[in-house]
């Protein structure tokens, strides 16, 4: 199989052997055979035809691991910053947590958990999750995919990167890391290039040999899927285990009887920009008893016939203390109605025979359309009759699967859970609202809520003195708003409890720049616009209870019958900087209105590289980013996630493609974010993102001719995908992008860049807003919720804030 050594100049290097490439398949044909049969073979499958979508990103040796050397110049970039005197400050979302990704805890001191989550990285509690502190902020990546403590040595934790759930907002991680010392300090182990880690396992007994199921890239084909193993902690890693560069392990379990058993689950997990994960005939399960140097294939013993291709991710456990008894979920991705859902089997002959659960039925609905999300299944250790299955929502058997019990939890969608080896009440389950203790098994619980682990998509905020308002958009909880009160000094501001705002997880908030009462929302694939009036609350009754709220309107954009609107997750909605009246919005079209969204028009034809072949259940090809110059009205761009960038001179008379004129631009990047320069006509500043492409550079631009002509600003920023870019309103060279690693300031037009402010741990930074009236940069992170900066020392020179004319309107903000 192929070596890999972690310790070549401090990166993980690739080692090409005599058992690499197609050579290794011929040799592992023979002892398959020998092992179980022709259908016991792990072999490569042939990957179709070398399309856009399909083909293995290429990377020149030197590139290996970029992306480890950029998060180093990154460090020395913070550490010798220009700007380090500023402190960010955490402003909320408050009292909420997000998703929650594994799970564990300290063998003899179960109050010591360890919490792995989607994009905010690992958090530490000694007091049984009372309290929690975040021990993985300064590591270069905040994308966990799993988090395992050695049993032999609980000191021990590794922690491997990369959200394994592929949700339209998961990152790839940089491989595997490790602490011998609790959490307090982790080394970088190698594994780089797998992005996605699935699951960790360790010997019962030995610390330094562990296994690493590796899910690999999201978006492309990719050779470093599967298992690795290494024997000597981590110095040193084989690939023991490998389905295709399309088919990752999704889990991975070792028999603590018998560590040189293990079981692991394959499936297809390529996400196209345009669709989830699909089912494929590489779906299966398999089982090796010599430590992974042989595999055999579990398809014909009872388990569903994975060569229909319909059946997705697959979720393995055995029982610690009776490890003949293996449970198999199987996700049944291409059907529907009774066939649809989950499928729990189970063995009691250690997968030698399998069979369908007796209350199969109540399982099914765990696991809807969108069953790839998930798919875990825990078995309690000291009972093999005692199982949980997650999915949509929790369920538990005490019979091994004849009947089952709905777990009433905290939030929807389960990811996994620790259940104590020596307390079966004692069961601590994550979801996508964090976590959940219980000592009763499941009876009660506590949620904490005190993680800040919100994953926002953007902020909007309102333009007042004394205290403003911030109104995000967080995946799992939906659209809530959350004031910024400046009355305590400019550097201590609280943490307040934020409210609900109307909206959704995936909308957008644009706040009117006059009266801040007024807020329009979008809703997820564009829905909407509404506008809200926070003066005006409303009171309603529902099903015999109250509720109070706040007084909306219907202001959505309208498409004629014969036309469908394709809209993003999260589409563009903006106000023009010239009418609070005069909005702008984007799908595959722009649309405009000038009355506040009572009548919209289609300014533009379809602005993106339409393909009915890249069509799926995931909306693509459309407008992500609009922008309107703020000093010549009806210049305006749009660009789309396909790679295109238009611009109109005229209002939408007419659009002219300026992207291709950027050099050596790779197709499809996705324009994440347009700035119009506030100052002077025909400046364009542009991020672009290649994520959906598995490319890491971070790419800044600016035009000043109208996009004819066009020069990166990246300068001296290292690679990290961009995701937004700012220009401040009165001080045309103060810029401020936003990465996936950080946020970075330049004071010269872009020329140089510093890294912005102490406090911020790694974090996803999405979107940017300016309060020009206080002076404060309000940042979004996906995974860590709202920070707010101090810039007032940065934005001098200005000029006055101009102040909206007398017109009625109270600005200040007593009522709220």
């Amino acid at each position: 199989m192929t070596s890999i050594s972690s310790m070549n100049s401090g990166e993980t290097q690739m080692q090409t052997s005599f058992f690499s490439g197609r050579f290794t398949q011929t040799l592992l044909v023979g002892a398959l055979l020998v092992f179980g049969g022709k259908d016991a073979i792990c072999q490569q499958e042939s990957e179709g035809p070398a399309t856009e979508e399909s083909r293995s990103t290429a990377k020149k040796p030197s590139e290996k691991h970029q992306r480890l050397a950029w998060f180093d110049a990154h460090q020395e970039m913070l550490k010798n910053s220009t700007h380090n005197a500023f402190n960010w400050q955490a402003v909320g979302p408050t009292r909420m947590s997000g998703r929650a990704v594994d799970v564990t805890a300290h063998p003899h001191e179960p109050k010591t958990l360890y919490l792995a989550t989607a994009a905010g990285g690992v958090w530490k509690s000694i007091d049984d999750g009372i309290n929690w502190n975040p021990i993985f902020d300064s590591y270069a990546t905040a994308s966990i995919g799993d988090i395992a403590i050695a049993p032999s040595d609980p000191s021990i934790v590794w922690v491997g990167t990369g959200e394994a759930n592929i949700l339209r907002s998961s990152m790839a991680g940089v491989g595997v890391f490790k602490s011998i010392d609790g959490g307090a300090t982790f080394e970088h182990m190698g594994l780089t290039d797998t992005q996605h880690i699935s699951r960790i396992v360790i010997h019962p007994k030995n610390p330094n040999i562990l296994y690493v199921a590796a899910s690999g890239n999201e978006y492309t084909h990719s050779p470093d899927r599967g298992v690795y193993k290494s024997v000597d902690g981590g110095k040193n890693w084989t690939q023991v285990f490998f389905k295709s560069n399309s088919t990752s392990v999704t889990d991975l379990v070792i028999d603590p009887l018998h560590p040189d058993t293990l079981y692991v689950g394959t499936a297809p997990r390529l996400r196209y920009r345009w669709n989830d994960p699909k089912g494929g005939p590489e779906t299966g399960v398999y089982k090796t008893i010599d430590g992974g140097r042989n595999w055999k294939s579990l398809a014909e013993h009872g388990l569903p016939e994975f060569a229909t291709g319909q059946f997705e991710r697959i979720g393995i456990d055995l029982c610690a203390s009776q490890p003949e008894t293996v449970y198999v979920l199987v996700n049944n991705d291409g059907a529907s109605g009774r066939e649809g859902g989950a499928r729990v089997f189970r063995s009691d002959d250690a997968g030698e025979n399998f069979r369908l659960i007796e209350g199969n039925e109540e399982v099914r609905a765990t696991h809807p359309s969108y069953g790839w999300f998930f798919g875990q299944i825990r078995v309690d250790p000291s009972n093999a009759e005692t199982v949980y299955v997650f999915g949509l929502n929790a369920k538990r058997s005490i019979d091994g699967g004849y009947t089952w019990q709905n777990i009433q939890g905290s939030h929807a969608d389960y990811h996994g859970a620790w259940i104590n080896p020596t307390d079966s009440d004692h069961v601590v389950i994550i979801n996508d609202g964090g976590i959940m203790i219980s000592h009763d098994g499941m009876e009660t619980y506590q949620a904490p809520s005190n993680l800040q682990i919100a994953h926002n998509y953007n902020c909007a905020i309102s333009q007042e003195q004394g205290k403003f308002w911030i109104y995000v958009s967080t995946q799992d909880t939906g659209a809530w708003r959350g004031i910024v009160d400046l009355s305590r000094g400019r550097n201590s501001i609280l943490r307040q409890t934020w409210d609900r705002a109307t909206g959704d997880e995936s909308g957008r908030h644009a706040v009117d720049p006059v009266n801040p009462n007024l807020v329009y929302s979008l809703s997820r694939y564009g829905g909407g616009p509404q506008l809200t009036d926070y003066s005006a609350q409303v009171v309603t009754e529902r099903r015999g209870r109250r509720f109070e709220s706040y007084k909306t309107k219907d202001v959505s954009v309208k498409v004629e019958s014969d036309d469908i609107k394709r809209a993003q997750w999260v589409s563009p909605l903006i106000i023009s900087p010239h009418d609070s009246k005069r909005l702008l919005y984007g799908a595959q079209y722009v649309f405009l209105t000038d009355d506040g969204g009572e009548n919209w028009k289609k300014i533009s034809p379809d602005l993106s590289n339409f393909d009915p072949e890249k069509q799926g259940n995931v909306a693509h090809a459309v407008v992500f980013a609009i922008t309107e110059s703020p000093v010549e009205k009806g210049v305006i761009y749009a660009g789309t996630d396909d790679g295109n960038l238009h611009i109109t001179r005229d209002n939408g008379v007419t659009w002219t493609e300026i992207g291709q004129n950027i050099a050596d631009l790779p197709d499809g990047l996705c324009v994440a974010s347009l700035e119009a320069c506030h100052n002077e006509p025909g400046t364009i500043y542009a991020a672009l993102n290649g994520k959906r492409l598995d490319q890491f550079e971070c790419r800044l631009y600016r035009s000043k001719d109208y996009g004819a002509t066009w020069e990166s600003i990246t300068a001296n920023i290292p690679g990290s995908n961009a995701n937004v870019i700012k220009q401040d309103p009165q001080n045309k060279d103060l810029l401020f992008a936003g990465t996936d690693r950080s946020v970075y300031v330049s004071t010269d037009g872009g020329t140089t860049w510093d890294v912005l402010g102490n406090g911020l741990p790694t974090t996803y930074v999405h979107d940017i807003a300016i309060q020009t009236v206080e002076d404060y940069l309000v940042i979004a992170t996906h995974g860590r919720g709202c920070f707010v900066l101090d810039i007032r020392d940065l934005r001098s020179p200005k000029t006055d804030v101009e102040k909206p004319a007398a017109d009625g309107v109270d600005n200040s903000n007593e009522d709220k």
